[in-house]
């Protein structure tokens, strides 16, 4: 009698159990920038989380494309949060481009404080990247020293997760290279002191 139950169970949930053919592999995304050692000690950068658009903070990658069109590709998502990446990705193209060091936690030491803001994180037509931030370099009382707008379109190869990341990576290379312009024609005398 025992073994009625067991035997109804064995032939019955095989029937329960659905595999899902239609599953994909899921990839996770960064942006490409190269390591760089700074080669110079001043001035110290902290780099913190940029601001990004509340439509693209997601673990998914998302396309915002013409026409209030929304992309969520969730077979595509970032290896980390969205803004840290950002942030990370400008802090290596700055050492790397001007020689300073950059951090992500505050430092003790003096130091600049970079503050991103990213306006416009999105596709645009004929499958076109589009990336604009706003970035300001501060000192630790708040006050600005520098500061500038860098607006980039950069090419798609298809309207695809993949391409959009290739894309905004070429993006943020450029951004990456004005804020270390801005940082290479600052006085030293400009540089943060105790």
């Amino acid at each position: 009698m025992k073994t009625l139950p067991w035997l109804l169970a064995v032939l019955v949930l095989p029937g329960c159990i659905v595999f899902d053919k239609k599953s994909e592999a899921v990839s996770f995304h960064r942006f490409e920038a190269a390591e760089g050692a700074p080669t110079k000690a001043q001035p110290l950068i902290h780099v913190p989380r940029a601001t990004l658009p509340a439509s693209v903070r997601r673990p998914a990658v998302v396309l915002l494309a013409p026409g209030s069109q929304v992309l969520i590709d969730d077979a595509h998502r970032w290896t980390a949060s969205l803004d840290r990446l950002v942030a990370e990705t400008i802090a290596r193209h700055l050492t790397r481009e001007a020689g300073c060091p950059t951090v992500a936690e505050t430092p003790d030491a003096p130091h600049f404080t970079l503050i991103l803001e990213c306006e416009r994180f999105e596709v645009v037509s004929e499958r076109r990247a589009a990336l604009t931030i706003r970035y300001r370099l501060e000192r630790a009382d708040g006050s600005a020293v520098a500061g500038g707008t860098s607006a980039c379109v950069e090419p798609m190869a298809d309207l695809a997760a993949p391409a959009f990341v290739a894309a905004q990576s070429r993006n943020l290379t450029k951004v990456g290279r004005a804020i270390a312009e801005t940082v290479r024609a600052l006085p030293a005398s400009q540089f943060p002191s105790r």
